[in-house]
């Protein structure tokens, strides 16, 4: 069995009610119907979930495609300049660049990996950006750009900007920027149910953002985009709250095991983490091969053309975590 440690899943998996609510869904053969076209229940449960409104959330097969349709609005339509740290989601990054004029990114400080937050507010208004994206944490390098404060000068400074704040791993750390969407009214949330929730393959994401935007957004989304399924789990996920906070609690313990461990390597430099990931930097003499001597034993680690020497680790199950740990230190690390 291949072990994928470049992927950034759950490896807990998602809640048994969700699984019980699929498996309730097929016995009554309940796909032979259309579901809700707009996902008017999810959506008036996340309401309830983030203390707003129904009109402030729009549901998408996946948060791909809810960033797909802000690009189209806020790139395409209105031809327009993208803004975004770097190194950030590379996958994200390069969807934009497609889509926009032009893409300006704003480099964290190495090593820290911290945001120079005036820097990005001065390149996005000399750039006259017209999005900004962010992710939260941050994709690579595991750790939050922003607090409130922060967050409040960049979306005042710039308030010709809409910003996106991508919170794929915002559960982790438990610190999310949705219930103050109504007072900025250039500030979109992206969320997913494909990480912390455990639901990768069933493709539930959606934006938090203030009501007008939602109601742009929505015009531009198909109706029954998301399947009945997927909706059915992630309503039965969002309501067993206690199960995540059980799957939070232990990844964290496993994360701050796995960090300890892969620290024991001289060859290693792993950043700390708020999400379930980390950032590694390997040193010079042992990086060469290091990726196709773990592929050869079924194990995949994250790499990138643009951070020749860094890789990105998921910590998994804790004895798969061991798997790992045994070839980095039959490698020689």
């Amino acid at each position: 069995m291949t072990l994928h440690f470049e992927s950034a899943i759950n490896p807990y998996g998602c809640s048994p009610r969700a699984a019980e609510a699929m498996q309730k869904l097929a016995a009554a053969r309940g796909y032979r119907f259309y579901g809700e076209p707009a996902a008017d229940s999810l959506r008036k449960q996340l309401a309830g979930h983030f203390a707003l409104s129904p009109e402030n959330f729009v549901v998408y097969n996946g948060s791909g495609d809810a960033l797909a349709a802000i690009y189209l609005l806020r790139l395409v339509m209105k031809k327009g300049t993208l803004i975004a740290p770097y190194p950030s989601y590379e996958r994200f990054v390069d969807g934009g660049r497609r889509f926009a004029a032009d893409l300006v990114e704003v480099p964290l400080e190495k090593e820290t990996w911290r945001l120079p937050l005036p820097q990005l507010i001065e390149e996005t208004q000399i750039k006259k950006a017209t999005l900004g994206m962010i992710s939260s944490p941050n994709n690579p390098t595991g750790n939050i750009l922003l607090d409130e404060t922060g967050l409040a000068n960049l979306l005042e400074e710039t308030p010709d900007c809409l910003w996106i704040i991508d919170e794929a791993y915002a559960e982790y750390p438990g610190v999310t920027f949705a219930p103050v969407v109504d007072r900025y009214p250039n500030l979109a949330v992206l969320k997913t149910f494909s990480k912390a929730y455990g639901m990768a393959g069933l493709r539930v994401g959606y934006v938090v953002t203030n009501p007008v935007l939602a109601g742009q957004l929505a015009k531009l989304r198909l109706p029954w985009n998301v399947n009945s399924m997927s909706l059915a789990a992630a309503q039965a996920a969002l309501e067993d709250q206690e199960y995540l906070q059980t799957v939070r609690s232990n990844i964290k313990a496993d994360r701050e095991t796995f960090h300890g461990e892969l620290s024991s390597f001289g060859s290693l430099k792993v950043y700390p983490s708020d999400a379930n990931f980390f950032l590694i930097k390997v040193a010079e003499e042992k990086i060469a091969g290091l990726p196709e001597y773990l592929s050869a034993r079924d194990i995949r680690i994250r790499t990138r053309p643009d951070m020749p020497g860094y890789i990105r680790v998921t910590s998994l199950l804790p004895e798969d975590n061991q798997v790992l740990l045994k070839a980095f230190k039959e490698f020689g690390l």
